[in-house]
């Protein structure tokens, strides 16, 4: 009797420290758990922090200066100064000869800076308008009379400059800044304007 009291107190001690083994597991696999969860917390809010990836490429990269609509009228700039020079005259008033220089090197320069010949007919047209619109009567027929000695004396600077130097020098331009425009330039807003611009009578 006594040995089998003992053999069952025995496996009642080994039962109960099973028992205590498998509480104090499962205590220290929930305690990792649990100190798991600020873990994640943390790196939920680091990684709030950050921006998303479209917004970071919208902010890093750079704007192409060329990369515009080439036919809006907005972006052929400077048409009143580059026509100012071209109001004021016209045939057989004092000193047109000189103006028709002036005009012409401005209208050159304004050609070239605004790559005319990458531009639609419509869009140089429409350039020309938002200028030729806002001109009074007079002002228009004026233009219209000193447009050919304007025309001649840009054709004159881009294929025989050498032959203009006493006028270049008496408008007061700089002979080594002129033409400074391709022919090509030119010949696009020459072609565009010669269609619109009333033709006159007016002689030189």
């Amino acid at each position: 009797m006594t040995s089998k009291y003992i053999r069952s107190l025995a496996l009642l001690l080994c039962a109960a420290l099973l028992g205590c083994l498998l509480a104090a597991c499962g205590g220290s696999a929930s305690s990792p758990a649990s100190s798991a969860a600020p873990a994640s917390d943390s790196a939920s809010a680091s990684g709030s922090s950050e921006l998303p990836s479209s917004t970071t490429e919208a902010n890093t990269g750079e704007l192409n200066p060329g990369n515009f609509d080439e036919n809006s009228v907005f972006s052929i700039t400077g048409t009143e100064n580059a026509f100012a020079p071209c109001l004021g005259w016209g045939p057989g008033v004092s000193g047109c000869s000189l103006k028709s220089v002036i005009a012409a090197a401005s209208l050159l320069h304004w050609a070239e800076d605004a790559r005319m010949s990458s531009r639609s007919p419509e869009a140089i047209q429409d350039a020309f308008y938002s200028w030729y619109d806002g001109l009074t009567d007079n002002q228009q027929e004026g233009f219209a009379e000193a447009w050919p000695l304007v025309k001649d004396a840009a054709l004159d600077l881009l294929s025989d400059k050498d032959s203009m130097t006493g006028r270049i020098a008496d408008a007061g331009l700089d002979a080594d800044t002129l033409p400074g425009c391709t022919l090509k330039n030119w010949q696009a807003l020459q072609t565009v304007l010669d269609g619109i611009v009333p033709e006159t009578n007016g002689e030189a």
